[in-house]
């Protein structure tokens, strides 16, 4: 099984090997937060989070055909190669290259957050996701898909993207179910 924690590489972020992901209740739902450091310029993450040909590499468990019409109104959309699931879209509500990107979720009533700062050694991520529905966040284990998506973000920077792992997401959604952010495995 591999570590869900392990980024390996120069693109690893502070605290390899702890789970980062939080989710935070609020009166109308609730907020997801991610805060990684990347030994990567913001440029190179801007490209990864912006540019279709990169987030295929990192983000989804699935293969897909990716299109990002990058300004406000624009469409993002992810669509399967295998036809399963259907085509996700989301809107792009703010960019401020290369510092901020905000879209929604393929969910109604969720948006992202993209924020992008200089460091010295690299950049610091930070991913927020506010959700209306924190039972549907949580049933359908979505800190656990931010985790593992971002686990395989800075491979995929540094030219050698990982493939989506099971056991990683599997092992992450123990420790966030363990914490009540995401659903326990069935008959677990």
């Amino acid at each position: 099984m591999t570590d869900p924690g392990s980024h390996g590489g120069t693109g690893s972020h502070d605290g390899a090997g702890s789970y980062d992901g939080t989710l935070e209740r609020t009166a109308t739902g609730g907020t997801i937060r991610f805060e990684r450091h990347l030994r990567f310029p913001v440029a190179a993450v801007w490209d990864a989070i912006t540019n279709p040909e990169r987030l295929a590499d990192w983000w989804l468990p699935f293969d897909a055909d990716i299109t990002v019409d990058l300004r406000e109104g624009g469409e993002m959309v992810f669509t399967s190669r295998s036809g399963e699931p259907g085509p996700m879209t989301a809107t792009v509500l703010r960019v401020e290259a290369p510092v901020l990107f905000e879209h929604t979720h393929f969910v109604a009533g969720s948006t992202l957050l993209w924020e992008l700062e200089a460091a010295d050694d690299g950049c610091v991520l930070r991913l927020t996701q506010q959700v209306d529905d924190v039972a549907a966040a949580v049933d359908g284990c979505w800190v656990v898909g931010l985790h593992t998506s971002l686990e395989r973000l800075a491979p995929a920077i540094s030219g050698s993207p990982v493939p989506w792992d099971w056991d990683a997401f599997a092992a992450a959604r123990e420790h966030y179910a363990a914490i009540g952010a995401a659903a326990a495995e069935p008959g677990s």
